[in-house]
């Protein structure tokens, strides 16, 4: 039994990194609900590299379980889904000028959780048709969470994009990304796949190309860039047309 010690303690690393991912998509919500969204943005940035590191570490150490994979997923749902969600519950009030806080009911700002149910079926999708697959089917929830923490750096830090700022702060612009972004999750629409087989260009180039400019969006829009990256991706697979998931 001691020598079995090593291999138990190096399967759960991958475990503990998606508790972190779970743990700051948790922070998040509260940050959201008490009116931070800047801050509750961060925390959702840092629980996508987090959601990134877990996958990396069990393929790397070559830790995979089923319990790991049911536990990323689980974690992604608040993470990607209830913490973006809350971030829109809360501006739809701004932008209706309802306190952030609950007070009178109002009905349309909590269509903001559709995201939420969007995001679990996606995931519970996903689980049951395994892993590996070359394109995925709906648009992945980290893309999602990503979309919808970068809102609050527009309104709110990004003073250049100004132009921006009246569109995005419209409860109907808000409520159209919502809608947009929920269909687009549960959707069978082909989306390419952005895990690594290899290194090599052959078979790589949209990857690539979509690395490339994003650290070029990066560079210049800094948090605000997600937005262009996602969309960016969403065209690249239409274009590529990768294999059926």
């Amino acid at each position: 039994m001691p020598i079995q010690k090593p291999m138990i303690i190096r399967n759960q690393i991958p475990n503990a990194v998606t508790l972190l991912n779970l743990l700051c998509g948790s922070v998040a919500v509260t940050f959201a609900f008490s009116g931070d969204l800047v801050l509750a943005s961060w925390f959702i940035i840092l629980a996508a590299i987090f959601d990134f590191l877990d996958g990396m570490l069990a393929r790397a150490l070559k830790a995979y379980s089923a319990i790991g994979a049911q536990l990323d997923s689980l974690s992604d749902v608040v993470s990607f889904g209830l913490a973006p969600a809350v971030i829109m519950y809360v501006l739809l009030r701004e932008s209706m000028g309802i306190d952030t806080y609950p007070g009178e009911f109002q009905f349309i700002p909590f269509i903001a959780f559709l995201l939420v149910l969007a995001a679990a079926y996606r995931l519970a999708r996903f689980n049951a048709a395994g892993t590996g697959q070359q394109a995925f089917r709906g648009l992945p929830t980290p893309a999602t969470g990503l979309f919808i923490a970068s809102l609050p750096f527009i309104l709110f830090q990004q003073s250049y994009l100004t132009f921006l700022k009246d569109i995005i702060g419209n409860q109907f612009t808000l409520l159209g990304i919502v809608i947009f972004l929920s269909i687009l999750m549960v959707s069978r629409l082909q989306l390419l796949s952005l895990k690594f087989k290899s290194f090599r260009w052959q078979g790589n180039q949209s990857r690539y190309f979509l690395v490339i400019l994003a650290i070029i969006l990066l560079f210049f829009f800094q948090t605000a860039a997600f937005p262009f990256i996602i969309i960016t991706y969403i065209l690249l697979s239409l274009v590529s047309r990768p294999a059926v998931l």
